[in-house]
């Protein structure tokens, strides 16, 4: 039967997902414990408005990923949850150079981008697996979609939510990261 995820446990997990993934590909550890706030989803359009720079005041990179119950579902974009990773745009090159890329690589927008978008699979992909570990089924999900500045269009998500939870992370004695993250009912695995 499909429950309500508890949003307390849904933000610990998020903030212990992107702790140990930080501290594992690239040695890096928070400078201050990570701040989750619930937020009210505001919706244009049946899709959810995300405003990167509002987070920074400054540019910032974007990307997301939506999570959906199964494959037709993935296929008819009926997302049951959305993980969305925004990023400072002056920490994008820290970051590009904790991937071990050259300098020159790090001021390629479209390249940085990628990088981001890349991150951010691999953050979803961590609270998925984080979710089977708890009995959840399994979830599919999307390519990231990846951008600057905007999402103009907005972000597909669980139309029967109405908030979702916003975890700044700071890293380099600076706020750095913002993932937003809502996800609706899911089942539980059959046993």
């Amino acid at each position: 039967m499909p429950k309500d995820l508890d949003k307390q446990v849904l933000s610990t997990m998020a903030m212990e997902v992107v702790k140990d993934t930080f501290k594992k590909m690239l040695q890096v550890e928070f400078s201050a414990p990570p701040v989750a706030v619930e937020k009210n989803i505001i919706e244009y359009k049946s899709r959810m408005r995300v405003s990167p720079m509002e987070k920074f005041n400054a540019p910032a990179y974007v990307s997301y990923v939506n999570f959906y119950l199964s494959q037709k579902d993935l296929q008819a974009e009926i997302a049951v949850g959305t993980f969305i990773l925004c990023v400072k745009d002056d920490v994008v090159e820290k970051l590009s150079k904790a991937f071990k890329l050259s300098s020159k690589d790090a001021e390629n927008e479209n390249l940085q981008m990628d990088n981001v978008a890349e991150f951010c699979n691999i953050l979803a992909g961590n609270v998925s697996n984080e979710l089977t570990k708890l009995g959840y089924a399994n979830l599919f999900m999307s390519a990231p979609y990846k951008g600057m500045n905007a999402i103009p269009e907005g972000v597909p998500f669980d139309y029967a939510l109405y908030s979702k939870q916003e975890i700044s992370f700071f890293f380099w004695n600076e706020k750095c990261i913002v993932v937003e993250l809502c996800i609706g009912r899911v089942p539980f695995r059959q046993a």
